[in-house]
């Protein structure tokens, strides 16, 4: 009992979170970004860990694949973790037993003072339709026609992900096919540290 109301109190928090993160996002109050060193490898490595557990369980395999020379940057460590958290349990939520999840970290290019990173979470999941896909990042869009039974989820994490993306002067992608899983790309142009 004690555990399913843990559960139930997590779900409830990060449902009240997102609909305030939402808020403020469509009154135009994102809320300013608060830059400071971080290790980028660090911060993907540390996400996806937290969900190797839940991976094991499921009968899933989460990768990492993050080497990149230059790892200490600016950047917000609480935004990125929110959107890294977002997409990694994205895509456990949307697969099924035996998937594989791989969560890359890239710099593709150096320009003047700043970097591009691709963070690219990819799986082997139940994919969309394309007429989900063109409206994924719109408040309270979720896949029901294809998604397994008991996900649970508002609907508010791509937009808020984006919305965020956004905010760092970057961009989001999504591919995806239904029956063979999807690949989510964020780039971000961040401002190396030290």
């Amino acid at each position: 009992y004690l555990a399913k109301i843990e559960q139930a109190g997590r779900q409830l928090l990060t449902l009240v979170n997102d609909v305030l993160d939402m808020s403020r996002i469509e009154h135009g109050e994102g809320g300013t970004l608060n830059y400071a060193p971080m290790d980028l490898r660090r911060c993907v490595e540390d996400c996806a860990a937290l969900f190797r557990e839940q991976a094991a369980q499921e009968k899933k395999t989460l990768a990492v694949k993050a080497d990149v020379e230059r790892q200490a940057v600016y950047c917000d460590t609480f935004r990125m973790n929110q959107i890294l958290n977002n997409l990694i349990s994205n895509a456990l939520k949307y697969s099924l037993e035996g998937a594989r999840i791989t969560v890359e970290l890239k710099l593709t290019s150096r320009q003047g003072k700043l970097c591009r990173y691709q963070i690219v979470v990819s799986d082997t999941g139940i994919g969309m339709s394309e007429e989900f896909l063109e409206k994924i990042f719109e408040p309270f869009a979720r896949e029901t026609l294809f998604s397994p039974t008991k996900v649970t989820g508002t609907g508010l994490g791509m937009p808020i992900v984006k919305s965020l993306v956004q905010q760092m002067s970057g961009e989001i992608t999504v591919q995806s096919k239904l029956g063979e899983g999807s690949v989510f790309t964020v780039t971000l142009p961040l401002p190396p540290a030290g």
